[in-house]
């Protein structure tokens, strides 16, 4: 296939790129300030010179705390930048595959959720990536939309070096043990993508490693698995938010509100493609290994 991918110099693109060109499809990055997914003129031109087959976007405003003061851009690339691509791949006949976020959910469910169970968004983050949903989905059904959380990769900074990083710096860091999540590698999520360019299906799917965790459980499987005199310490979301909060503050800036547990069931896209992701652990480790 010939893919754009939008967003490709993001941690995520990069990988989606790197997956795609390995199995031998025809790749082609849509960048700022070459391709701009909030001018639907723009898209529109670059559509029919480029004359792909799909187009997966990875384009997102990513910074949730950031998001809280910046509602205006956070929207306009969540939620119009995601619908410009809906309308052009629906206009073009061609497949759309669209990333967004646990953030959609409230967090106040204690089991792993499914596709259909409520959405509300507590940050604008959230917000904005739930507006982009349903603007991709009314404006091309036949479109993918897949919901993920804690990504993490080898093309940009995420929390598992850091951590990792930490632990060999000698830090001490704390991490809750009352908030849920499943780190998520790109690699799955780039095959997953890949995968449903491929597909016949449309519609909301989550894709996560296998399992969930609390905060606190992942930092101290990272800590195993590195050399360092680092140590994990335990915390709860009553003792940190306000810490946080001040820290934020202190730069001009939010704390965004955080799902309290948004792990994921993955059956559906599990069942749809055929695939059983490495659990959390196994992805972590294959990640830190190299």
């Amino acid at each position: 296939m010939r893919i754009c991918v939008a967003g490709a110099r993001g941690m995520l693109g990069q990988q989606v790129v790197e997956t795609a060109t390995a199995q031998g499809h025809t790749v082609l990055p849509w960048v700022r300030p070459d391709v701009d997914i909030t001018n639907v003129e723009s898209l529109m031109e670059h559509c029919a010179g480029d004359k792909p087959d799909a187009i997966i976007n990875c384009a997102a405003w990513t910074d949730v705390d950031g998001a809280e003061t910046n509602i205006d851009a956070a929207f306009l690339s969540n939620r119009t930048g995601a619908g410009n691509l809906a309308k052009v791949a629906a206009l073009s006949g061609i497949r759309l595959v669209h990333i967004s976020t646990d953030f959609v959910y409230p967090g106040d469910v204690h089991r792993p959720l499914l596709e259909t169970d409520k959405t509300d968004p507590q940050s604008v983050y959230g917000q904005s990536k739930l507006a982009g949903e349903v603007a991709v989905l009314e404006a091309y059904p036949a479109a993918v939309v897949i919901r993920t959380g804690y990504i993490f990769g080898h093309h940009g900074p995420n929390l598992i070096d850091k951590i990792a990083n930490g632990i060999k710096a000698g830090y001490n860091m704390p991490f809750v043990t009352d908030q849920w999540i499943t780190p998520t590698g790109t690699p799955l999520l780039a095959d997953a993508c890949l995968h449903f360019l491929a597909s016949d299906t449309s519609g909301i799917y989550h894709v996560t490693q296998g399992g969930g965790c609390s905060t606190f459980e992942m930092a101290t499987f990272i800590a195993e698995q590195v050399n360092g005199s680092g140590t994990i310490s335990s915390t709860t979301l009553d003792e940190w938010e306000p810490v946080q909060s001040a820290r934020c503050q202190a730069v001009g800036r939010i704390l965004a509100k955080r799902p309290v547990y948004s792990v994921l069931d993955t059956q559906k896209f599990r069942t749809k493609l055929s695939i059983e992701p490495l659990s959390w652990q196994d992805a972590i480790r294959v990640h830190i290994s190299g």
